[in-house]
């Protein structure tokens, strides 16, 4: 029985710690999909990782992506009607940093079709998990993508797919 409350004691901060980061990221994760529907690209980028906005060469850089992105859907006649993030990864320790990877769905639509897309990004704190920075894929090759984004090579980022329906 002794053994039993000390491997409780020993495991429920851990499983606390857990849900606490998996909170975190969740909130974080609302916040991304609140700016990206608000096309408040601007502080959104403030969000990306440092390796991001390195190989994109400027923070404006990103903000210019999200910004003819968002721009060339509308002059189709589309509009980006939901962003939904799913279950995060298992959180892994690399180089003082806490890293995982989550899936998205990205939902538009026209007046005859919608669109969902779905993809990943991973996700780094550098302060223990209290906030979150993402980052998308920019190489197809994981390894590759990983070395570049500096990702640990555990971490795998969903790759891009689309289901389209016609209305």
């Amino acid at each position: 029985m002794k053994n039993y409350v000390c491997l409780l004691l020993f495991i429920f901060p851990l499983i606390m710690n857990g849900q606490d980061l998996s909170n975190k990221i969740e909130n974080s994760t609302l916040k991304f999909r609140e700016l990206f529907l608000e096309k408040n690209f601007e502080t959104l980028s403030d969000f990306a990782t440092p390796k991001l906005i390195e190989y994109l060469k400027t923070k404006q850089d990103l903000v210019f992506l999200l910004t003819e992105m968002s721009k060339n859907a509308e002059s189709k006649g589309a509009k980006v009607t939901n962003i939904t993030f799913g279950k995060n990864s298992e959180i892994i320790s690399y180089k003082n940093q806490l890293q995982c990877s989550i899936p998205f769905s990205l939902e538009m639509e026209d007046a005859k079709k919608k669109v969902k897309f779905t993809s990943g990004l991973a996700l780094i704190s550098f302060d223990k998990g209290e906030t979150w920075f993402y980052t998308f894929k920019v190489e197809k090759e994981p390894k590759t993508n990983n070395e570049i984004l500096d990702l640990d090579a555990r971490i795998v980022i969903a790759e891009r797919n689309q289901i389209v329906v016609n209305k």
